[in-house]
């Protein structure tokens, strides 16, 4: 996106989009607006923004913001949006120490627009993550830069791009579900060569997320939608497998063995065999016919 919103500082906000009441709307806009935010002063809680019912989008451009939904807590990066509504139990704001927090965001309201946009908070959020030029988001400007130049002069028209924006997010992550089967597979083929390539290094889940192309907090939960497991304790086994296959056919030391899997140190990977194995490495080689290392040998 080659828009100034996505590329200087500058601040742009806009509310009280009011029209008369003519024919009710079921789809509206209430402000939005695109600015950075330096101040740990910037914190917003769900509870606590009145009875009025409406929904938020939030789109991080630069820095990072936190969002405490439920009992959950976000890093939101750049290319994650917030799915809210209010009144709900979340709180997002800058956390102190943290230099910035870039975003764009449409403050909608309206009965459809609402139900559209808690549907899509329940289905794909509170957190997603989409690329700047995804149809979403050039919608998102595309409303954002009509109303700075005052051309939402029609209370149909601005109601009728509240909802293509609402609608569109369904759209968007339903062509996203097509197919399914492959995506997955690259995923799932692109985490594992990763991990591998890198297993003797000190990677973690942060690692992996960017090198799939996800934020944290998305690709967890895609990881273990699609995997069953954690990626963290994906990335566990992976180092054990390795380890148990080193046992079984090379002559190397306990400690050798922690370092090329990837463990901080031999006491950790000792600790971590045996809570899944329920043994130790040295009585895993003794008992199953791999090769002992001689300092391994009991005299």
């Amino acid at each position: 996106m080659s828009h100034a919103i996505f590329h200087s500082g500058e601040n742009w906000t806009a509310g009280g989009l009011f029209f008369p009441r003519t024919i009710p709307l079921h789809s509206m806009l209430v402000s939005c607006g695109y600015e950075t935010r330096t101040s740990a002063s910037y914190d917003f809680n769900g509870l606590l923004r009145g009875q009025a019912e409406f929904a938020i989008f939030q789109y991080t451009i630069g820095g990072e913001g936190s969002l405490d939904y439920e009992a959950r807590k976000y890093k939101m990066r750049p290319g994650d949006a917030m799915l809210l509504h209010v009144p709900h139990a979340h709180r997002y704001y800058l956390a102190p120490g943290t230099p910035f927090w870039r975003h764009l965001f449409l403050t909608i309201t309206g009965a459809e627009a609402i139900r559209l946009m808690r549907e899509a908070e329940s289905r794909y959020g509170p957190v997603v993550n989409l690329p700047p030029e995804s149809p979403p988001i050039r919608k998102a400007v595309e409303m954002i830069l009509k109303h700075q130049k005052q051309e939402l002069k029609s209370p149909f028209r601005t109601s009728s791009l509240v909802y293509d924006f609402v609608t569109g997010l369904h759209d968007y992550f339903t062509d996203a579900t097509r197919g399914t089967e492959r995506l997955n597979s690259i995923l799932i083929r692109t985490v594992h060569n990763f991990c591998v390539r890198h297993l003797a290094d000190d990677i973690d889940v942060d690692d992996i997320a960017r090198e799939a192309g996800y934020s944290r907090a998305h690709f967890s939960r895609l990881f273990h939608h699609l995997y069953g497991i954690p990626p963290s304790r994906f990335l566990t086994e992976l180092r054990l497998r390795s380890a148990i296959r080193i046992l079984q056919i090379e002559l190397c030391s306990v400690k050798e063995i922690a370092a090329r899997c990837g463990f901080k140190d031999e006491s950790y990977f000792c600790k971590v065999f045996k809570r899944y194995h329920g043994v130790s490495p040295k009585t895993f080689r003794q008992g199953n016919g791999g090769t002992p290392f001689p300092r391994d040998k009991t005299v």
